[in-house]
């Protein structure tokens, strides 16, 4: 009888919480479909700005906006080296090169972000010395490029040879990335083409190109215009000492894509779906949008950029 009596007072607590939360999300699903996608637009660039991204209406994706926090922290191979850590589970292709006095660096990325499946081509410069931070990372830090050495991009991501979308524009990093679909890094391949400014700046970059293993017949070059298809990357890979914990990351990964899937269902295009998450699941939105990843690389920026200060200042005493 007591039994039935705690059942009994669970189930007076339960059904008036079950129809709240029923209504509300009819609520927030009218609230979506009834908004104009100018609406929408506006209010998701809006929250998405505070991470650095924006909605990209051509393609019914996620993408990075022009100045984002992420082009203030640079870029160096350790932020590769923690990407599993962050349940980015990707394949990466640094090209380093040497053009006007001054190192380069141009990236292609490509893989699991989290509860997405993406791409991106970062730029970056530096004409400093390496950095040295005793068991952590010893090596080159980079600057993003300024406004004037941005360059023409564009890629075509493709699953399982499938295309899922393009990018194309004048950036220093190009990305896309399409929430809810999960992927393996092996399973996705990146048509990109880059156009450089200048005869010497394609050279530089092709040298680059062929010291990581690139042969004549895995690219090709058209005037200024270099078309490269990045599908097995060359380069050693830092995701391979996390082999143990990928398998539990991507499990991890595989499973908030079906959850946002699952209560998303109501609707088909992105910008729906993104919408009705930040009205209604917005724990979940910082989770597409990256919040907990911002915060990691912040704090490992301001880790390593007290050695850059160290350097400067060194390199003021030599004056």
């Amino acid at each position: 009888m007591e039994q039935n009596w705690i059942i009994a007072i669970i189930i007076i607590i339960l059904v008036p919480l079950l129809y709240k939360w029923l209504v509300q999300r009819k609520q927030a699903i009218n609230s979506v479909l009834q908004r104009t996608d100018e609406e929408k637009i506006k209010d998701i660039n809006d929250a998405l700005n505070l991470y650095g991204f924006a909605y990209d209406p051509t393609n019914d994706i996620i993408c990075s906006h022009m100045y984002p926090w992420q082009r203030e922290v640079g870029y160096c191979r350790f932020y590769d080296e923690v990407a599993p850590s962050l349940n980015m589970i990707i394949d990466s292709e640094p090209i380093y090169f040497e053009y006007d006095k001054r190192r380069w660096l141009i990236e292609f990325w490509k893989g699991q972000y989290g509860m997405t499946t993406g791409g991106e081509i970062g730029i970056y410069v530096t004409n400093k010395d390496d950095i040295n931070i005793p068991g952590i990372y010893s090596g080159p830090f980079f600057e993003a490029v300024t406004d004037e050495e941005l360059l023409n991009m564009r890629f075509e991501l493709k699953i399982n040879k499938k295309e899922l979308f393009q990018r194309k524009e004048r950036h220093w990093w190009l990305t896309g990335f399409d929430v809810g679909v999960f992927s393996s890094p092996s399973h996705l391949s990146m048509e990109t083409r880059i156009i450089f400014p200048n005869v010497c700046m394609r050279d530089a970059f092709l040298n680059g190109l062929k010291k990581l293993g690139y042969t004549d017949n895995e690219f090709k070059v058209v005037s200024h215009m270099v078309y490269l298809n990045f599908d097995a990357p060359k380069s050693e890979q830092p995701r391979n000492h996390y082999k143990l914990v990928i398998p539990f990351i991507q499990l991890m990964n595989k499973f908030y894509c079906k959850f946002y899937n699952l209560i998303t269902r109501d609707f088909i295009r992105t910008i729906d779906k993104i919408d009705f998450l930040r009205l209604y699941y917005p724990a979940l939105f910082k989770i597409v949008a990256g919040n907990s990843r911002k915060k990691k690389l912040q704090n490992a920026y301001k880790e390593i950029s007290s050695y850059l200060n160290r350097n400067e200042m060194v390199d003021n005493e030599h004056i």
